[in-house]
């Protein structure tokens, strides 16, 4: 971490010298990170490096064997399951919806946090509920089912349902699997006005490199669960640091849209 970002940039979530491992595999080992505050960060990475290991550590999924996670400078493991819940929601990577649910159904179970035996429904959870559908372009959806959706509407009223949870930080995991690239655009808008419009902290994963350097304003670089490189897409994007953590062979070049760097790969056939 550069001495200009510590200085300068506040942080609500961090972690010191974490491990984490599955059973006996140690897959992070020693790991210390900081995520500024609104902005999006993106942790990208090959297969297998410890990318979702480190987003599910970050929102106490998985306990560390070692170190600590920070939510805002207290052990985020001495803190209640529900004022955690309060401040960072996580959309996974697979979630999955009983069958028959509808979307307002849905995406109403994003208040449980806010909820007591004392408290249970009220004008509060019912604007926040429409809020979300309002800002992921879901209201007209409300009385469908989960499954009757297409993919790029079920990923909108997942996100739905974690605005819904209004956390300060949203984790999102692969927030574009398995849709193509005009519904993932559609998602990454969302996420970005998330953002700049709402003032939310984005954590994130993605696979797609291009897509990661263009929507982000921090990136983490991860390699066999440890952390090579971060920083904004312009100092981090070199082909020497792609050869490294991916041993891939390519050029980068100006994106004509971003002005940001962008990716070529280079391939046998060219």
């Amino acid at each position: 971490m550069s001495a200009a970002f510590s200085d300068k940039v506040a942080s609500r979530v961090a972690a010191t010298d974490l491990q984490v491992g599955y059973g006996e595999r140690t897959v992070i080992d020693g790991l210390d990170v900081t995520i500024p505050d609104g902005k999006i960060t993106t942790i990208v990475g090959p297969n297998g490096c410890g990318k979702s290991t480190l987003l599910r550590s970050l929102v106490r999924l998985l306990k560390p064997t070692g170190g600590q996670v920070l939510l805002d400078g207290s052990d985020i493991a001495t803190l209640r399951t529900k004022d955690v819940a309060r401040i960072l929601g996580l959309l996974p990577q697979n979630p999955v919806a009983p069958e028959g649910l509808t979307v307002a159904d849905l995406v109403s179970r994003g208040r449980h946090p806010h909820q007591a035996w004392y408290r249970q429904w009220s004008p509060e959870d019912e604007l926040a509920v429409a809020t979300a559908l309002e800002q992921t372009n879901c209201t007209e959806l409300a009385e469908r089912t989960i499954d009757a959706l297409s993919g790029g509407q079920r990923q909108r009223v997942w996100i739905a349902l974690t605005l819904a949870q209004q956390t300060d930080v949203v984790m999102l995991d692969e927030p574009t699997t398995y849709l193509d690239l005009s519904h993932s655009i559609d998602v990454l808008d969302l996420v970005d006005d998330l953002c700049s419009k709402h003032g939310k902290t984005i954590i994130m994963v993605l696979h797609d490199l291009n897509l990661a350097i263009r929507y982000s304003d921090w990136l983490i670089v991860m390699r066999e669960g440890a952390i090579i490189r971060e920083g904004t897409p312009g100092d981090v994007i070199t082909t020497e640091l792609l050869q490294e953590a991916f041993g891939l062979r390519s050029q980068v070049m100006t994106d004509p849209i971003s002005g940001g760097p962008m990716i070529v790969p280079i391939g046998r056939k060219r």
